[in-house]
């Protein structure tokens, strides 16, 4: 949030009639009675929030949309799946201890079945590694489809575009573990077709993603497998799962 709050004041220096900025939404379960201590929370840490929701209604993600969230996090496996299901980009986070340097804000999205589709993913586990090769070589062409938490990645790289690739308060990684010799050109190829700029890429060939994203030290990382995840947050890495 910090990080977040870093990009809205580089972009106020930029330009101070600007209006596309970071904008962080609380919706909570709770009562508006016990959402007073929240509210005291978020003074004291001083969290620059001024949107807060508080509804009894079994599924409160139905007011996602109506906000124009870009990106709703969770620590509620359905509500995280409630949410993906509407179309918004969402991911399930876990409680953990992190000390991420405050700027610039640094996040790192998987491949398959997060950024992208998952359509490589189901011929891997139908037809194996072999079958995911020669399918990706096939379809080399063809830039994938969307994943569910393109809309999200394409929401910053819109914001980043307001800087030159230097003076960005903003990093996005692609951290994937598909080879870059085999099925990465599909990959860039389909970054290219959305307009979607990656500052960096990572094709780690099926190897553990630990060791780089300790060296990236990102914000946050978003992955769809739970090894993964495990992973990152063995070296400390705040991690979200998109189930």
């Amino acid at each position: 949030l910090q990080a977040a709050q870093y990009v809205n004041e580089k972009i106020l220096e930029n330009n101070p009639a600007e209006k596309d900025l970071f904008d962080i939404l609380v919706l909570s379960n709770n009562n508006p009675e016990s959402g007073v201590r929240i509210i005291n929370s978020a003074k004291h840490y001083g969290l620059e929030i001024s949107k807060f929701c508080f509804v009894s209604d079994e599924d409160s993600t139905q007011y996602l949309k109506s906000h124009g969230v870009k990106l709703f996090l969770s620590a509620d496996r359905t509500d995280v799946c409630n949410a993906l299901r509407r179309g918004v980009s969402a991911a399930l986070v876990f409680q953990q201890e992190v000390q991420a340097p405050s700027t610039p804000l640094r996040v790192v999205f998987d491949g398959d079945a997060v950024l992208f589709s998952d359509e490589t993913d189901q011929v891997f586990q139908e037809h194996g590694l072999e079958g995911a090769v020669q399918y990706e070589r096939a379809m080399e062409a063809v830039p994938m489809g969307e994943g569910p938490l393109q809309a999200f990645a394409m929401h910053l790289g819109k914001i980043g575009k307001m800087f030159s690739q230097e003076k960005s308060p903003i990093r996005t990684y692609l951290v994937t573990a598909r080879s870059g010799r085999d099925m990465g050109i599909r990959a860039i190829k389909t970054l290219r077709e959305w307009g979607l700029p990656i500052d960096e890429a990572f094709f780690m060939d099926g190897a553990p993603k630990g060791p780089i994203l300790a060296q990236i030290q990102p914000h946050i990382f978003f992955d769809d497998g739970l090894h993964n995840i495990q992973g990152a947050q063995n070296v400390g890495v705040p991690s979200a799962w998109v189930p």
